[in-house]
């Protein structure tokens, strides 16, 4: 059975209506998915939810069935949600210490404000007018919270975003980088009703139980804010770095069109990873970043087609040197942010003793740690070697032939053959 944002709508109409909420709404049918009601529309309260996000349906729905109680006909499943959601947004302060500084702990406070204000804007409008409905008690910021990452870390893919839904017992499969399982949407015949199986995708050995890696896309920190789950037996560490074009540098709107003659956004997220060299895209987003003065050549109209491609390769020895001060420079500024050294953490998660979520900040903060000393290495490397690299010019001249592949200028050459 699953439970999607357009049903809820239709669950609200009927649970938000003329009558008492003392009397349970009516059961639900067993039709389920395919936008069809659960419950039967007799009522004209759906217009409170149904514009909402589909996420804030599905939690302000178990908030809703929550304070019901026995008389929701949601309740074998509510009840048996975890009272706690063991995602960093529900830790103490002293849990929460050891991220400081780290970009995890950077993300979460946005999560936070994010919803704090969310909550005061719906505290001000949708539960403030119509409080027969959200009790103060029932809908308060804690309890809110409680949803929210209840309706996170129970959805994955495919049914995410505008497919998100809320599927019990398929909801129960544990989180493991090499899982074996997955879940699969199925229609029913003639675009009937949906049901969610748990596929196997590798055979399963008797008595193992079901996993299924939450995003294989997704780093440690992304999973642990999201479902505070991680798998210590197969990190997935990174750092993940934004770059944009700054509005303020002279030659943006030339930079902005040769982005947007590859199918290029004007930003961009790249992911630092230990052990992993810089991409060629991210170098050559770099390039363009710092790409000024005699450089700026390859910005008129003439190159501009084949500008995107010259930025993969190194263009001058200024323009490359300056995109390794960038990155050194950010690189080293990040790293210092942080409340402890990766020989701390190293020492730290060698102790057995060490309460679970502390043993999953000091992973997490590891692993951007890591990827930013590992990246930072690897630009110190090729800052020393910017002498030995092939330049734009130099490219171009052996293209036409005027240097050989020693770097001589073959010029001198056919002139003498000429005498």
């Amino acid at each position: 059975m699953l439970l999607r944002p357009a049903q809820v709508s239709q669950v609200l109409k009927a649970a938000f209506g003329k009558r008492s909420t003392a009397n349970p709404p009516t059961a639900p049918n067993h039709t389920v998915g395919g936008g069809k009601p659960l419950f039967s529309e007799n009522t004209l309260a759906g217009p409170l939810v149904q514009d909402l996000d589909a996420w804030l349906q599905l939690a302000l729905f178990l908030l809703y069935e929550r304070q019901q109680g026995q008389s929701s006909a949601w309740q074998g499943y509510v009840s048996s949600l975890p009272v706690h959601v063991d995602t960093p947004l529900s830790w103490t302060e002293e849990e929460l210490a050891p991220l400081q500084g780290s970009q995890l702990y950077a993300n979460l406070q946005g999560y936070r404000d994010f919803f704090k204000d969310l909550h005061e804007r719906l505290s001000a409008s949708l539960f403030q007018q119509h409080q027969v409905h959200f009790a103060a008690e029932a809908f308060s910021f804690d309890k809110f919270i409680w949803a929210v990452q209840t309706v996170r870390s129970r959805v994955h893919s495919p049914l995410e975003g505008k497919s998100i839904a809320l599927v019990p017992l398929a909801d129960l499969v544990k989180h493991r980088r090499a899982g074996k399982s997955r879940w699969k949407v199925q229609s029913g015949l003639f675009g009937g009703s949906q049901a969610v199986t748990v596929d196997a995708v590798s055979p399963l050995e008797a008595g193992e139980f079901l996993a299924m890696d939450f995003g294989p896309d997704k780093l440690d920190s992304s999973l642990l804010l999201d479902y505070g789950v991680l798998d210590a037996s197969s990190p997935q560490a990174g750092f993940l770095l934004s770059l944009g074009l700054p509005e303020q540098d002279r030659f943006f709107d030339d930079k902005a069109d040769v982005l947007d003659l590859n199918g290029l956004a004007e930003s961009w997220q790249f992911t630092l990873r230990p052990s992993q060299k810089p991409s060629s895209d991210l170098m050559a987003f770099l390039r363009l970043l710092n790409l000024t003065g005699p450089d700026s050549f390859l910005l008129e109209a003439l190159f501009r087609n084949e500008a995107w491609g010259h930025l993969s390769l190194p263009v001058s020895e200024e323009n490359e040197a300056a995109v390794c001060r960038s990155m050194l420079d950010g690189c080293t500024e990040a790293l210092q942010g942080y409340v402890s050294s990766i020989d701390e953490d190293l020492a730290a998660l060698r102790n057995e003793g060490l309460p679970p979520r502390a043993a999953k900040a000091v992973q997490v903060c590891l692993g951007e740690k890591e990827s930013l000393e590992y990246t930072l290495q690897w630009f110190e490397t090729h800052y020393k070697s910017l002498d030995k690299l092939e330049y734009y010019q130099e490219r171009r001249l052996k293209g036409l032939g005027l240097m050989d592949d020693a770097g001589r200028n073959t010029w001198d050459d056919l002139e003498d053959g000429i005498a």
